[in-house]
């Protein structure tokens, strides 16, 4: 079994530093056992470090719009063909979304060129969707084919806090998928796989119509 492990503020600072310029050459960081310059797995927009859950520290990264992204083709690909796999992060939601029929994806995997946004994964937000009557955290696992739908969902039925931070957290390990809501599950379900299935669609970070921050996010993978 191989294992692969993101975390943020290394995987963003190392995006920064590349494209932005938003921190010192000397304090680069690795990614994957090399720099974003040496895997050229990184991409972005508008992405600036904010103070984050301490109160004090830029470890945080905020998205205010749907141009503003991190994407990933190197870490798209280790979520391919994954037996199990962990994301959680620190979300601070700064401004909750209108009625919606669509989520708005806070981490996923998708095709961002279609209206449909084929998936594999989303950590989201709904509000309308799914039948939320309010902001709701949601974990959708599908596959590159499929669109996001209802019944590959995991639905949090614990309303969002909007300025307060929340530690969220999915995790599958082939035979069931959890979501967690500051430590605690909050939904749980069946979904028997052998694995992810291969693809070469990258993982974003943003690219919704949530205004969010992000402070210590971990992908953790196990593939074949």
């Amino acid at each position: 079994m191989k294992k692969f492990k993101i975390l943020l503020p290394i995987f963003a600072f190392a995006f920064i530093t590349l494209f932005l310029s938003c921190t010192n050459k000397k304090n680069e960081p690795s990614v994957a056992g090399g720099t974003s310059e040496e895997t050229n797995a990184l991409a972005g927009n508008g992405i600036l470090p904010v103070i984050g859950r301490d109160g004090h520290s830029e470890t945080a990264f905020a998205f205010n719009s749907p141009s503003n992204y991190i994407a990933s083709l190197e870490y798209g690909r280790k979520f391919s063909v994954a037996v199990a796999f962990e994301i959680s992060a620190w979300f601070k939601i700064d401004s909750l979304p209108q009625k919606s029929a669509m989520p708005h994806n806070l981490i996923g995997k998708f095709n961002d060129d279609s209206a449909a946004l084929p998936s594999e994964f989303s950590l989201a937000l709904l509000n309308g969707a799914c039948g939320t009557e309010f902001p709701a955290f949601a974990f959708f696992l599908t596959d590159e084919h499929s669109a996001f739908a209802c019944e590959q969902v995991v639905l949090s039925k614990k309303p969002v806090a909007p300025g307060l931070w929340t530690f969220v957290e999915a995790k599958w390990d082939g035979h069931y998928l959890t979501l967690y809501q500051d430590g605690v599950a909050v939904a749980k379900e069946e979904r028997i796989s052998a694995g992810l299935p291969y693809s070469i669609l990258p993982v974003y970070l943003g690219k919704s119509q949530v205004s969010f921050a992000i402070d210590g996010l971990s992908l953790n993978t196990e593939a074949l």
